[in-house]
């Protein structure tokens, strides 16, 4: 064996090695999300007349668990395997002008309604025990969502764990 033939193997597998340790940086960095709900009762003066009975509420928890950043951009309500409702993540405010016309909408570019997440970060969404656009599905029928999920910009999604005895929970509040 002389170097001539060495060198050409050894390059090879420096080369190899190389790739990856950047492949395996690359899946390790990637951003990761984890969803889940917690049904909450809001025992505040000024949502309950009774305090002994309380309105509950669904909070959502998105959090980013890795160390991209990650844009969420939508809610989405499950009906069936292939029907879903969604809505945007951040309600963009409706401006009218002095003629009832709207001069300001909603643009749909994701830094307007969607959500980033960076390393760390916790995004929470509420839908309340009343809020029957977030609980029914309206369509010919009136339906109720199964359980919910995130999309984000990519159309990668994220199931609510927990959203479907959060939705149970919330439908069976009388007040």
């Amino acid at each position: 064996m002389n170097v001539e033939n060495v060198v050409p193997w050894l390059a090879l597998v420096i080369s190899v090695v190389s790739f990856l340790v950047s492949a395996y940086a690359i899946y390790r960095d990637r951003s990761r999300v984890k969803v889940f709900c917690k049904v909450v009762y809001d025992c505040s003066k000024d949502q309950s007349d009774n305090l002994d009975n309380p309105p509950p509420f669904l909070r959502i928890y998105a959090v980013n668990t890795g160390k991209r950043a990650i844009f969420l951009s939508n809610i989405c309500g499950y009906i069936s395997r292939k029907s879903s409702i969604s809505w945007t993540l951040k309600d963009e405010p409706i401006v009218f002008d002095e003629n009832g016309i709207t001069s300001i909408s909603s643009s749909g570019f994701v830094h307007n309604v969607g959500v980033r997440l960076d390393d760390g970060e916790i995004y929470e969404y509420r839908i309340k025990h009343d809020d029957y656009t977030k609980l029914y599905a309206v369509h010919d029928e009136v339906t109720l969502f199964k359980k919910y999920f995130l999309t984000d910009v990519l159309g990668n999604k994220y199931q609510v764990k927990g959203s479907k005895k959060g939705i149970e929970i919330l439908m069976k509040y009388k007040a």
